[in-house]
């Protein structure tokens, strides 16, 4: 439930018709709606995009291991082929969530970007994570590969910004709900 105070500094910040063309079932892709997200604070396009990806999509987040699912008309995966970074990505994940299809499913390859600014990608749009497991024990980082992250770690990423974990093995298709057993393992 997003509080009163966010949705009155939305209003200020003129995202909140943003958020009202979304909820008619509009997609507010204008040339004066690029302007303002364009020009809009970090925080609050987040907060807006948030606000949407909250109203909009399941609080499930799927994390596809070993990689990202194939890119389509209804997902858009982020990593190598984008040049931005940091709070510039953070951006590009709020401008698609507010200005792509309803509901549409964003992918954050946490093994390009990093884990924590995909984790944050989660507070500003993004629906899902992805990247590879080099053992069931833990995967690779991003920024050096001697480090590893468990799998319940990396659950409690996804659970610590608000959302559900369900892994999901990308080479099967086969979704699987791990959470729980993830939240279990000790290895």
């Amino acid at each position: 439930m997003t509080s009163k105070l966010v949705l009155e500094a939305l209003e200020r910040s003129g995202l909140g018709s943003v958020l009202a063309r979304r909820e008619r079932g509009e997609v507010p892709d204008d040339d004066q709606v690029i302007e303002l997200l364009a020009g809009a604070d970090i925080l609050a396009l987040g907060a807006a995009a948030d606000v949407a990806r909250r109203r909009e999509c399941s609080p499930e987040v799927r994390i596809f291991v070993p990689s990202a699912p194939q890119a389509n008309a209804i997902v858009t995966v982020l990593g190598e082929r984008e040049a931005a970074r940091g709070t510039e990505l953070l951006r590009a994940i709020a401008v698609l969530r507010l200005t792509g299809p309803i509901g549409q499913s964003i992918v954050v390859d946490f093994g390009v970007v990093g884990l924590e600014i995909a984790q944050v990608g989660l507070s500003f749009g993004a629906t899902d994570l992805a990247g590879p497991i080099g053992s069931r024990k833990g995967l690779p980082l991003a920024d050096d590969s001697k480090k590893v992250i468990k799998r319940r770690e990396l659950a409690g990423f996804v659970e610590r910004a608000g959302f559900r974990p369900v892994f999901v093995n990308s080479e099967a298709s086969s979704t699987t709900d791990d959470a729980a057993a993830a939240a279990g393992d000790h290895a």
